[in-house]
């Protein structure tokens, strides 16, 4: 449901690493340009709802410098409680009640007398009626409103809702902003790069596994159980040690299907041999000799294991072949 904006924005420039996303948009801005819809996609923790509330900031700056982040404009956007930004949060989807409810804010005069910015998270959510019904104002624009939508999957939009709005796309970060960003919290130099490792050049991912010491006790777990396997005789031991957990099935395909990515990018000189430290000897030959397909062929191993736990086979009957899968491949690199 529409509720006001709550959360602080950033500067626009944390975003110059973004390269040409950030230049275009800033052109637009400073022309007065923009347009009144603008997509904001990319991975989870990438920074969308970050640059869509930086650009909020600066559309409502009154200053002569934007944004001058004086002015009142500037410190009601950063303190959340700016009357003409209006945020759209799903719960379980967007109802098309909900959109109707934001066209007709749209349509009102604004409290401050500028512009009105729709910000709407999780786009993707809004159920086929909610996004006809929004596409009918993104075809029809409503002067001095400008909308931004958010979403890790803009292929479940509409096509017709895509091409009414400029997309801004961002892109994993450098291992360098990523790093920087975990100093700032003060996190401890093993810890960082523990979580640079596993973030894909997601900041708000490497903040989020840094503080979360279950995580990384999981992480060691998963480590010891699936990739320590001497031999087929634990295969057993170790399915019935998981087979009573079931609801932490997604995290932990999550995470086996993460150690294998890293492997590969180890391989393909993406990820310093740091990354892969406390791998088993064999795998860490794998990471420095493997083939491509030998990765891709792990990688579908665990896409197999979740379509399997999706047609209700047993549980316990996935691991075990899942744990036969990665023993088979660390014994051809074992010495």
């Amino acid at each position: 449901m529409a509720e006001p904006e709550r959360h602080a924005a950033p500067a626009l420039q944390d975003f110059a690493r973004q390269g040409a996303v950030y230049d275009g948009l800033m052109k637009t801005l400073r022309e007065g340009t923009f347009v009144h819809a603008y997509l904001i996609s990319g991975m989870e923790g990438v920074g969308k709802r970050s640059l869509a509330q930086a650009m909020g900031q600066y559309l409502l700056c009154t200053g002569a410098d934007k944004p001058c982040g004086v002015c009142p404009g500037c410190i009601q956007v950063r303190e959340g409680n700016h009357p003409d930004v209006t945020v759209v949060r799903p719960e379980k989807s967007i109802q098309v009640e909900t959109i109707r409810e934001v066209i007709r804010k749209a349509g009102e005069h604004t409290y401050v007398g500028g512009r009105r910015i729709i910000r709407i998270e999780q786009a993707e959510k809004m159920t086929p009626a909610a996004q006809n019904c929004l596409l009918k104002t993104l075809e029809e624009p409503v002067e001095g409103t400008v909308f931004l939508l958010i979403t890790e999957a803009p292929g479940l939009l509409l096509p017709t809702i895509i091409s009414r709005c400029r997309a801004l796309k961002l892109h994993p970060w450098p291992d360098d902003v990523v790093m920087a960003a975990l100093k700032r919290q003060q996190v401890n130099d093993i810890r960082a790069q523990e979580a640079l490792h596993v973030s894909g050049g997601s900041i708000g991912r490497a903040l989020s596994v840094a503080a979360d010491e279950a995580y990384w006790q999981r992480r060691d777990e998963v480590m010891h159980d699936f990739f320590a396997l001497e031999g087929r005789s634990q295969i057993l031991q170790v399915s019935n040690k998981w087979k009573d957990k079931r609801d932490q099935s997604d995290a932990l395909l999550d995470d086996i299907e993460d150690m294998i990515h890293t492997l590969m990018l180890v391989r393909l000189g993406q990820r310093d041999r740091s990354a892969v430290q406390g791998y088993p000897p064999p795998w860490q030959r794998m990471a420095a000799d493997g083939d491509t397909a030998a990765f891709v062929q792990l990688m579908d191993a665990v896409r197999e294991a979740r379509q399997l736990r999706g047609n209700q086979v047993t549980w316990q009957a996935v691991v075990e072949k899942l744990l036969l899968r990665l023993m088979e491949e660390k014994n051809r690199w074992s010495m």
